[in-house]
């Protein structure tokens, strides 16, 4: 039996955390009273809770839907019960999910020094993103946005040629006469070259028989510190029971060497003492911009370098990654598009495999093909929800109130979740066909601003939100060309979520096609 003394010690603790949550509670409540008095705010409706344990039984449902690969219908059926703002507890954190496109704005732009990153979620990520700029606040993140955005900025189409050869490796790669296929992981080795010679100035050649064992090594190691990353993510302050899980250890220091090896390279190539005419060369050649060595010449320390790096290089890989597979898998449902697109594709006067025929305005030209990339972003984008935590009590435009028109009380420590996905399936935005995929909506009159973010918005808007564009666009008029018609081979005809850093199917993106002529 536990001695008098560790009884009178363990009711102590018990009690100070009662009293701190109580005053915390009080706490928070005169804030919004004042808060209240001054705006005429209201709180989110609260989610009808259930069990002892604070938020237990909305986590295991959102367990439950990753696994099933259905987490957005989740919470489609949550935002249809509840309205577009509400509110839940998970333990002592209130947590506020948002689908109102004005309570986006005000989040990511408007009120955008009222919010942060969450402190809790970063010492999670930290492994694998450290302080890079997907993470970062304050001075460390503008110096980094600094170094970063001009660099997109200048590099749109300075490496056309480069994605060319890519893609020509792909499309030989792509089998024909109706024979069914996952396009997807295909799709994903493509990506791989172009984005490590983009960023790195090497690609791991993935689509070669001779690179890929050593892609094949780099992409597990990347597989699972992200897997790793979400089991974390997703649970929160229970990621303490994975910390004994040594594999995640070695899936990120399996990157931090891929990545580091190229790192030294290029801070060797442009340190002040290894000038030479070679070096030079490969540094200043205009005609071959590659990231890694911009970076370099602004951030020495091997350690900050490498984790912008892949600060910049996860999501490039993923978004892309996803979009391109994502508008596969539509296009195999929906047939009547693939056929417009191709006679636009053979209407073409210019030839799509030159690359010195290729101009940005060209492939931007091609509104057809734009149409669909958007329409795909919108019905199954990458991103699910994006979460930021308020540094200070204040209030969201909407959600409060009787009718949901008044704003809602975001109290300082508050975690806000936005979600994109339910924005872009807004029947209220995007008509009572919002769920449909219906690229033509965008030739009737494209929605405006905040209504439509694929790249977030605000400050911290993509930087690489015209390189994913373009390349989308220019793969697509390429496979357009290849083949007469794609058919889908998934006896699923309904989209399985896989939880990553995007969003990705889980099954895969079967299809057939026929060659064209």
């Amino acid at each position: 039996m536990p001695s008098a003394f560790v009884t009178l010690v363990w009711a102590a603790i018990i009690g100070d955390v009662v009293i701190l949550l109580q005053y915390r509670r009080g706490d928070g409540y005169v804030a919004f009273i004042t808060r209240m008095r001054q705006t005429n705010c209201f709180r989110a409706p609260m989610y009808p809770h259930s069990g002892f344990w604070g938020g237990s039984d909305l986590f295991e449902q959102r367990q439950k839907a990753t696994r099933n690969g259905n987490m957005q219908a989740l919470y489609t059926r949550h935002f249809a019960a509840l309205g577009k703002t509400w509110q839940e507890k998970f333990w002592n954190q209130r947590i506020i999910n948002t689908m109102d496109s004005e309570n986006h704005q005000y989040i990511h732009s408007l009120g955008f020094g009222d919010f942060s990153k969450p402190n809790q979620r970063m010492k999670i990520s930290a492994p694998i993103l450290g302080n890079g700029i997907f993470v970062a606040e304050g001075a460390h993140w503008k110096s980094s946005r600094g170094i970063i955005k001009p660099i997109f900025a200048r590099a749109e189409l300075e490496n056309m040629a480069m994605m060319v050869k890519h893609v020509n490796r792909f499309i030989k790669l792509l089998p024909r006469n109706s024979k069914a296929f996952d396009i997807q992981p295909l799709l994903k080795r493509m990506n791989l070259d172009i984005s490590t010679e983009f960023l790195f100035g090497e690609s791991v050649d993935a689509q070669t028989p001779e690179g890929a064992p050593i892609a094949d090594k780099f992409s597990w190691s990347l597989e699972a510190s992200l897997t790793g990353w979400h089991k974390r993510r997703s649970v929160g302050l229970l990621s303490v029971r994975y910390y004994f899980d040594k594999s995640w250890a070695e899936a990120y220091n399996d990157l931090y060497r891929f990545i580091d090896s190229h790192v030294y390279r290029a801070l060797n190539l442009t340190s002040p003492s290894a000038i030479s005419e070679e070096a030079s060369h490969s540094v200043g050649d205009t005609s071959r911009y590659i990231l890694l060595y911009e970076m370099a010449k602004e951030i020495r320390d091997p350690i900050s370098l490498r984790f912008e790096l892949i600060n910049v290089f996860l999501p490039s890989r993923d978004t892309t990654g996803a979009l391109l597979s994502n508008m596969f898998f539509q296009l195999a449902r929906h047939p009547k598009y693939w056929y417009e697109l191709r006679q636009t594709a053979l209407s073409l006067p210019f030839d799509a495999s030159d690359p010195s025929a290729l101009t940005c305005s060209a492939l931007k030209s091609l509104l057809p093909f734009r149409y669909v990339i958007q329409e795909t972003l919108r019905t199954i984008g990458p991103v699910g929800r994006v979460f930021r935590e308020a540094r200070k009590d204040t209030t969201l435009p909407r959600g409060g109130g009787p009718d949901g028109t008044s704003p809602v009380f975001v109290g300082k420590g508050t975690i806000v979740y936005s979600l994109p996905y339910h924005i872009h399936h807004d029947k209220d935005i995007w008509g009572d066909d919002a769920d449909g995929f219906r690229p033509e909506r965008w030739a009737e009159g494209t929605r405006k601003g905040w209504q439509f973010v694929p790249f977030l918005g605000g400050p911290r808007i993509c930087p690489a939100q015209q390189q994913v564009m373009l390349q989308a666009t220019y793969v697509l008029l390429r496979v357009v060309l290849e083949f007469e018609w794609i058919e889908n081979r998934d006896e699923v005809h309904e989209y399985v979520e896989l939880q990553r850093m995007a969003i990705e199917s889980r099954r895969g993106v079967q299809i057939s096609g026929v060659g064209g002529t």
